[in-house]
């Protein structure tokens, strides 16, 4: 097993210490500023959009998708929160002005302590890796050739089956035929080393 895959796994081992299930008032949740840059950075919404509208959504529907799974976050010491995890329903939330109404209390997994940068990313890239590719929203070649090159690969690291994080997130897929098998589609057009 690749060193760096050894430490990661040590180090999400560790993560859930002293974690504590609270109810947080949205308006003191905002994104952690890696994930904030890596939302300015790539337009995951776009990526990742179903074929619904999420206009016809209300705001009940995105609050039962926090509840189903909960910000992952970590607390400053002036007592806001940074999300960790969740990207996708926090932007929902914030789109829908959630926070505006009497009660938008959310619930959050409160970390006991910021995790090290390798595993924010980690975590990061879990969270937008999800929909794409575990459950079963239905993706393009170019989706996938755009977002995993954007998520996995470096000018020190241009494989993404390479990489660290793939393999500790996907330690059975080594090939781009493994991966194309995975998920039921051509290997003609999808375009990763």
């Amino acid at each position: 097993m690749n060193h760096q895959v050894e430490i990661i796994r040590r180090e999400l081992e560790k993560l859930l210490e002293g974690v504590q299930l609270e109810r947080v008032d949205l308006k003191f949740i905002s994104l952690d500023k890696d994930v904030e840059e890596f939302a300015k950075s790539f337009n995951l919404i776009s990526s990742l959009k179903p074929s619904s509208d999420d206009s016809f959504e209300s705001p009940v529907t995105i609050l039962l998708d926090a509840y189903q799974s909960p910000f992952l976050v970590c607390k400053t010491e002036a007592g806001h929160y940074r999300v960790l995890s969740g990207l996708l329903t926090f932007q929902k939330l914030c789109k829908a002005k959630y926070a505006k109404n009497g009660d938008s209390t959310v619930p959050c997994l409160v970390l006991s302590r910021r995790p090290k940068a390798q595993l924010r990313r980690l975590i990061l890239m879990n969270d937008v890796v999800r929909p794409l590719l575990k459950e079963f929203v239905d993706i393009s070649a170019d989706t996938i050739n755009h977002t995993l090159s954007h998520l996995f690969t470096s000018v020190d690291q241009p494989s993404v089956f390479l990489s660290p994080e793939w393999q500790s997130l996907f330690p059975s897929i080594k090939t781009k035929t493994e991966l194309c098998q995975w998920l039921h589609i051509s290997t003609k057009s999808v375009k990763l080393k």
